[in-house]
């Protein structure tokens, strides 16, 4: 059953991009303790981390699927309250297998795909430049190694605390903060790299 993001937007440092429309489904009727409740819940940000973890759109739904598969799987072991992070894990950890594997195959990115779904309808110029804008995006992301992008996406781009990624990925609090620092530093510089070649961008 695939399961989508609902029609919202969300903003990054170099542009708002929305996720792809929702599908329509039949009501669910399920205990709020159902892994299936848990997904659709908080579906719209697993859309938005696995897409920024390099997943491409057309496989975006399985990893969701993947990760709902977990939950349910080991419903048991998940404590009240603890849903969104068991999700997050999971699914940051299936991008990271999911990676691995693409490697090989040479996937496309998501950036291609996720400019077809634009939350607004600006002129072409506007529409140009946030393409670029969300094609740097994307390069500067692609620059960094698997744990420096899976902490960056999870703190700057979803807003998860130092303490939250310590936990979500098993670190010790302080390898969590400073794997972040570099993280940060390594997409100033592929960022600022970017900015040198491709000249700045603003949009009119």
């Amino acid at each position: 059953m695939p399961l989508r993001a609902s029609n919202i937007s969300w903003t990054v440092p170099f542009g708002t991009v929305a996720a792809p429309p929702v599908q329509a489904e039949a009501p669910l009727h399920v205990s709020s303790a159902s892994p299936t409740v848990w997904l659709h819940e908080h579906v719209a940000a697993l859309w938005r981390i696995v897409a920024r973890l390099g997943v491409p759109a057309h496989h975006v739904d399985d990893v969701l699927q993947e990760t709902w598969i977990t939950a349910a799987r080991r419903s048991a072991d998940i404590g009240p309250g603890r849903e969104r992070a068991f999700l997050i894990a999971t699914a940051t950890r299936l991008c990271s297998n999911y990676r691995q594997r693409a490697h090989v195959r040479r996937e496309v990115s998501q950036g291609e795909a996720l400019d077809e779904h634009a939350s607004h309808e600006p002129d072409a110029e506007q529409l140009l430049v946030r393409k670029r804008l969300r094609e740097r995006l994307e390069r500067a992301l692609a620059s960094l190694s698997d744990a420096h992008r899976t902490v960056f996406v999870l703190y700057e781009l979803e807003g998860l605390s130092v303490p939250e990624l310590a936990e979500l990925l098993e670190l010790p609090l302080g390898t969590a903060a400073s794997r972040l620092g570099r993280a940060r530093a390594k997409f100033a510089e592929a960022a600022a790299r970017q900015q040198r070649v491709d000249g700045p961008l603003e949009e009119t």
